[in-house]
This record gives C-alpha cells, sequence and structure tokens, in this order.
C-alpha cells in the first residue's frame, strides 16, 4: 500500500459520522422542544361576552328636610320600607325650637318607599327626568362635586338640613354608562348587566356623544344603587356562548384552516376544528371531543414530533 492510499480519508467513515451527530442533535432537539409545550384538557364551559363600565345612577328619590333643629332619631334600620305617613324618623328639639317645641317631632314619609338617611346633594340633580331633558355632560360633571352627608347619625341636625331620603323602589333605576370609542349602544336597544351578581335588563333611552356613553332605563328598581350612585358594573354585550372550549393561543390558522394540535396517541397530530364563537382568552370550537389534550403554546414544526411531558 502507497503512502497517497494511507492518507487518503475515509469518506463513508466521515459521512456515517456526520450523519450520526446530526441525528443525536435533531433527537435531542426534538426531546428539548417537546419537552416545551403545555398542555391542557379541553372541557366544556362558556365564552363570556362582558366588559367592566363606569355607570352614575339615577333612581325616584325625595329629599327630606329637618323641620326643626335637633336631634335625630331613626325610626327604623337604614333602607327599610315605609307607606306613606308613616314616621321614618324623630327629632328632640334643641336650641330655640327647644323651647317653641312640646315633646318629640315626628318626621313622615311623603310617599311609600325605603328612607336613607345618607344623601350627598344629588337627589335632585341626578334624576331620571334631567337625564333625558338637560345637558348630560353638563350633569355628571356635578356628580364629582357630590358629598356624601349622613344626617340619620349626626349628633344634630339644623333647621332645613338635610335629614335623608325617600327612594320609590316600585319606580325602576336609570343610569349613564360610560362607553369607548369601539363600544355600540343604540336608542330602543336592549342590554343586559350584572350587577353585584345579579341579573338586569334595560334599554337604551339616548346616546350621546360628548361624554360618549348611554342613557339606560332599567326594568326594575337596581338594588344598591342608592348607597352608591357611582358604581363599575358588567356589561354583556354579547350573548354568551357554551360549548367545548379551548385557549386562543391554542389555534392555529393556515389558510383557511383552522385547527389545533393534540397529542393524546404520543404523537403530535393537527386537528381541524370549526371556530363557533371566542373572545379575548378561549374560543367555542366543534371538531375535538371533550377531555382530550391539546397544546396551548403550539410552534412550527411540531406536528409528528413525539411528545414528552416533563
Amino acid at each position: 500500500m502507497t503512502k497517497e492510499q494511507k492518507r487518503k480519508p475515509n469518506y463513508l467513515l466521515i459521512l456515517s459520522i456526520i450523519l450520526f451527530v446530526g441525528l443525536l442533535l435533531w433527537k435531542s432537539n426534538s426531546i428539548w422542544a417537546s419537552g416545551k409545550l403545555s398542555f391542557v384538557t379541553v372541557r366544556q364551559g362558556w365564552v363570556q361576552h362582558q366588559k367592566e363600565v363606569k355607570t352614575i345612577f339615577a333612581n325616584t328619590e325625595i329629599l327630606l328636610t329637618a323641620p326643626v333643629e335637633g336631634k335625630v332619631v331613626p325610626v327604623q334600620d337604614e333602607g327599610k320600607r315605609f307607606r306613606k305617613g308613616e314616621t321614618v324618623a324623630k327629632i328632640i328639639p334643641s336650641g330655640v325650637d327647644r323651647e317653641q317645641t312640646v315633646g318629640e317631632v315626628a318626621v313622615t314619609a311623603p310617599v311609600s318607599g325605603l328612607f336613607y338617611s345618607k344623601t350627598d346633594q344629588l337627589e335632585q340633580v341626578i334624576t331620571p327626568e334631567n337625564f333625558m331633558n338637560m345637558d348630560v355632560n353638563a350633569l355628571l360633571s356635578q356628580v364629582q362635586n357630590g358629598k356624601i352627608i349622613s344626617s340619620g347619625n349626626a349628633d344634630s341636625v339644623n333647621k332645613l338640613s338635610p335629614l335623608g331620603k325617600i327612594v320609590n323602589n316600585l319606580y325602576p333605576s336609570w343610569m349613564f354608562m360610560y362607553l369607548e370609542d369601539k363600544d355600540q349602544a343604540a336608542k330602543g336597544q336592549t342590554l343586559k348587566f350584572t350587577i353585584r351578581g345579579e341579573e338586569y335588563t334595560g334599554t337604551v333611552m339616548q346616546a350621546t356623544g360628548q361624554p360618549r356613553g348611554a342613557v339606560v332605563r332599567f326594568n326594575q328598581y337596581v338594588n344598591g344603587t342608592t348607597e352608591n350612585r357611582v358604581q363599575n358594573i358588567i356589561w354583556n354585550f354579547k350573548p354568551a356562548s357554551k360549548g367545548v372550549l379551548v385557549p386562543l393561543t391554542a389555534l392555529c390558522t393556515f389558510g383557511e384552516e383552522k385547527g389545533v394540535y393534540a397529542g393524546n396517541d404520543g404523537i403530535v397530530r393537527f386537528i381541524n376544528v370549526k371556530v363557533l364563537d371566542y373572545n379575548d382568552s378561549v374560543a367555542c370550537v366543534e371538531g375535538i371531543p371533550e377531555g382530550i389534550e391539546i397544546i396551548s403554546n403550539p410552534s412550527k414544526g411540531i406536528e409528528g414530533m413525539a411528545i414528552k411531558k416533563i
């Protein structure tokens, strides 16, 4: 054997080594990639279409003022209902009125309703009638200036100062809701809301541009709106859908096809699905059964990959 023959490299051996190393790298990379995949079990559920909106409520309220100076003694607990003519509070006269009045002075309900000793000086400003007949922007600017005044627990009250209010809870509540540019609410439209865990329905009476929003009349009195005129509530702006839910991050689109990657058989497979509804986080789909495991963070090139769960 000549020296030139001894020096000739073994290309077959080199190629075999390269292929072997490449196979090891591919396999290790595949194992690493599959170990980074996250899985979620598909379940039935609801796709909700909700958003939080700021609102200002108006109810049918009558402000009560003290007929004399003195100490207020409420007859019942806050928020109790009284019939017209019933005594809602008593005043023990003091000062000049003490000399002119004998005994306690009764304060009666002018109409039937709920009695509250706390007022915010907006009872005669933020009203259903004013929402429809006055400049809404000018009305709402006064809300930030409103102050809660508690008369019922004060040691004394001046003559003609606010004593409390009667709220007619047989009349529906009204509200103004602030909207963003993308929100849609047209006059006559029926809207649904969730307020303090309860479902309510209202009708848009008018839409406004400055500020952007809508005046809504509910079909009933909304509990808790007398105590808290300004609230953030949930607007259910579109009906919810029920079905098989997948994370929005699990959906993949290839042209007109949509689908998810599943791996129940140990190999990553693409499954076509039909999207029925979706929101910002989940989608309701057809094409996969409940209970199947899908990949919630798919990436390119994972189809056919052996699954290695960590």
